[in-house]
C-alpha cells in the first residue's frame, strides 16, 4: 500500500450529472464532516469530497476520486442523486477501481435492497448515523479482519441481501465536533455556516424519510446535544472563523414536551449570557406547535432571526391525512408568536400533494397571499422509499413505483389537478430554470448577505417568482373550471409572465437595456400551444408522463 493512500474518500456525488444548477443553499455536508471527525480520532486519513458543492459534472467527479485513492469510498446518498451515483460507482469500476465501495446516508438507508440489487460495483451500506460503523469497517477492511460481521451494515451474501443488528443511536455528546474543511468554501457561496444542535424529530408526518431514517435503529427519535456544547461550537466558528451567520442543520431544534423546550431555553440563555446574541444572525427549522409568546420572545433575544417553519398547507383535512399532528389553528398560532417576536418565517410548502384539490389550492393561496408567504409552487409532494406515505399510497392502489436510479415515485391524483400543475410546471421549466441557471453566479452573490433577514435582493426575487406562479396558477384553476381556455386569453396570461420574468433579470443583470437578455428570446407561442393541448387531454389515472410529479 502506497504511503500517501487515504484510508477513507467520503463523497458527496453530485446531485445532477451536469454540474449544480442553483436550486436550494450549498450547505456543508453535516453527515460527511461527523464521519471525518471519527475517523481522524481513530488515527485513520479521511478527507471530503463533495462533489455537489464544487457543481462537478459525473467525468470530474470520476476523475477526482480516481486522483485521490483510498481504501474505502464511502459515498453519501440522497435519493435525487441515485442517478449519478449509479453512473459514477459503474465508471469507478471501469477505471479497474478495486476500493471497497459503501453507501450511506439517508437515501442509502431507506433504498438498501435497491442499491445491493441494481448496483453490484458497491460492497456494503451503512444504516441509520454512520460514525461508529464507518470507522469499525475502515479498520477491519484496513488490517484485514472480516468486515461482514461489523453492526450496522447491509451487503450481498448467501442467500441474499444481509442486514446486519444496528448499534444503539450514538450519544451525541460522545461524538467529535464535525471537521470543517470544506467552510471556507460554504462560506464563499452562502456566508453562513451550518450546525447541528439535535437529530431526528418527535413528529410523525407520513411524508417525512427522517422519520423512516430515525426507525432504523433503537433509541428516541429527537436526540440533543448538551446546550452548552452548541454554544462552545457557535463561538468557534466566530471566532476562528469569523462566522457571522449559522444555521441550524436540525429537523427541529425542539425536542417533545418539557425536556425539548428547556434544551432550546438553555441554550438560547448561554448564547445571550455570552454576548453573542449581539454578533451572530441564527436560523433553524421548527414545528409551529413548539411555539409560544415566550419562546419567540427568547429565540429573537438569543439571534434568532429566522426560523423555517414546515407547514406544508393550511387545509385541516390535508393536515390530518399527512399526520402532521398540527392543526391549522396551531399553525397560524405559531406563525403570529415568531412574527410577534419580530422573527421572520420561511415557510415550508408543498401546495401540490396526494390530496390536493381545487379548493384545496384556492385556500392555500389565500392564506400565502394574507401572510405575504413567497413560496415555489411549481413542486410537487416526493415519495421516498419507506415511508408511510409510500405505504399508503400503495394499500390505497394510487403508487406508481419507478426505478430509484430513474426517478421518485408516482402517484394518482385527480386528472384537473394534475393538468393545472402540468402547465405550471411547463413554465418552470422552460423560462424560470433556464433564468436561474445563466444567472447561477449572479443569483448567489444577490443570495449572501452578513445577516440571514439583511437578504434583501433574494427575498424580492421570490416574491417576484411567486407572483408570476400563483397569477398563472389561479388563471389554470379558472381556465379548466369553465373548461374555457381561449388562445388570446392564454397568451395575455402568459405575456404577463413574461413581464414579470424580465423585472426578474433585472436583479441579475441591473437595468440596462443594452444587455442581451435572455428573456428577449423567450416565446410564448410554443408554451401557448403546450397549454392548450394539457388542458384538452382527455381524463387518465396517474400524471401525465412528460410532467413526473414526485421527481420534480
Amino acid at each position: 500500500m502506497k504511503a500517501d493512500k487515504l484510508d477513507v474518500l467520503l463523497v458527496l456525488p453530485p446531485m445532477y450529472q451536469t454540474g449544480r444548477t442553483p436550486d436550494y443553499n450549498p450547505k456543508e455536508p453535516m453527515g460527511l464532516m461527523y464521519l471525518a471527525a471519527e475517523l481522524r480520532r481513530r488515527g485513520l486519513r479521511a478527507e471530503i469530497l463533495d462533489a455537489d458543492l464544487q457543481a462537478l459534472t459525473i467525468e470530474e467527479t470520476v476523475g477526482e476520486i480516481i486522483a485521490r485513492p483510498a481504501v474505502v469510498i464511502g459515498f453519501s446518498v440522497l435519493q435525487r442523486a441515485l442517478p449519478s451515483l449509479k453512473v459514477i460507482i459503474e465508471r469507478l469500476r471501469e477505471h479497474r477501481l478495486k476500493s471497497h465501495i459503501c453507501c450511506g446516508g439517508v437515501g442509502a438507508t431507506l433504498s438498501a435492497i435497491h442499491l445491493l440489487d441494481r448496483l453490484p460495483d458497491i460492497d456494503s451500506v451503512v444504516l441509520g448515523d454512520g460514525e461508529l460503523t464507518l470507522a469499525d469497517l475502515t479498520e477491519h477492511i484496513k488490517y484485514g479482519y472480516g468486515w461482514q460481521q461489523v453492526p450496522g451494515l447491509a451487503y450481498r451474501g448467501f442467500g441474499g441481501i444481509n442486514f446486519n443488528e444496528q448499534p444503539i443511536k450514538p450519544d451525541l455528546d460522545e461524538l467529535l465536533p464535525p471537521v470543517r474543511d470544506i467552510l471556507p468554501t460554504c462560506l464563499g457561496k452562502t456566508n453562513y455556516a451550518t450546525i447541528v444542535g439535535s437529530r431526528g424529530c418527535y413528529g410523525g408526518c407520513t411524508f417525512c424519510s427522517n422519520s423512516s431514517f430515525e426507525r432504523h435503529a433503537s433509541g428516541p427519535k429527537w436526540r440533543g446535544r448538551n446546550p452548552l456544547s452548541i454554544v462552545d461550537e457557535i463561538e468557534l466558528l466566530h471566532r476562528e472563523y469569523g462566522v457571522r451567520a449559522v444555521k441550524f442543520n436540525d429537523p427541529n431544534l425542539f425536542g417533545p414536551g418539557r425536556r425539548g423546550q428547556q434544551h432550546v431555553e438553555t441554550m438560547c440563555q448561554e448564547l445571550i449570557r455570552r454576548g453573542l446574541n449581539d454578533r451572530l444572525s441564527l436560523m433553524a427549522f421548527t414545528r409551529a406547535s413548539d411555539l409560544t409568546r415566550a419562546n419567540c420572545r427568547l429565540l429573537r433575544q438569543a439571534g434568532f432571526e429566522r426560523m423555517l417553519i414546515g407547514i406544508e398547507t393550511f387545509v385541516p383535512r390535508v393536515l390530518q391525512l399527512l399526520h402532521k399532528g398540527e392543526t391549522a389553528e396551531q399553525i397560524r398560532f405559531g406563525i403570529s408568536c415568531l412574527q410577534s417576536a419580530g422573527i421572520s418565517v420561511v415557510p415550508g410548502f408543498i401546495i401540490f400533494n396526494p390530496y390536493t384539490t381545487f379548493d384545496s389550492l384556492e385556500h392555500d393561496l389565500g392564506l400565502l397571499d394574507h401572510y405575504r408567504f413567497a413560496v415555489l409552487l411549481s413542486k410537487s409532494m416526493r415519495i421516498f422509499d419507506g415511508t408511510a406515505l409510500q405505504r399508503i399510497m400503495l394499500e390505497e392502489g394510487r403508487l406508481h413505483r419507478r426505478d430509484p436510479f430513474v426517478g421518485y415515485h408516482e402517484y394518482t391524483v385527480d386528472r384537473s389537478v394534475a393538468a393545472v400543475y402540468g402547465c405550471l410546471k411547463e413554465v418552470a421549466v422552460h423560462w424560470l430554470r433556464p433564468l436561474t441557471q445563466r444567472y447561477q453566479d449572479k443569483f448567489w452573490e444577490i443570495k449572501k448577505g452578513s445577516t440571514f433577514v439583511s437578504r434583501t435582493g433574494y427575498y424580492s426575487i421570490q416574491h417576484l417568482i411567486y407572483s408570476l406562479e400563483s397569477g398563472l396558477l389561479r388563471r389554470l384553476i379558472a381556465w379548466v373550471r369553465s373548461g374555457q381556455a381561449e388562445e388570446a386569453s392564454v397568451t395575455k396570461a402568459l405575456d404577463q409572465s413574461r413581464s414579470l420574468l424580465r423585472d426578474l433579470e433585472n436583479f441579475y443583470v441591473g437595468t440596462d437595456d443594452n444587455v442581451e437578455r435572455l428573456t428577449d428570446s423567450f416565446s410564448t407561442s410554443c408554451l401557448v400551444r403546450s397549454v392548450r393541448e394539457i388542458l384538452r387531454e382527455q381524463p387518465y389515472e396517474s400524471f401525465p408522463e412528460k410532467y413526473r410529479w414526485a421527481n420534480d
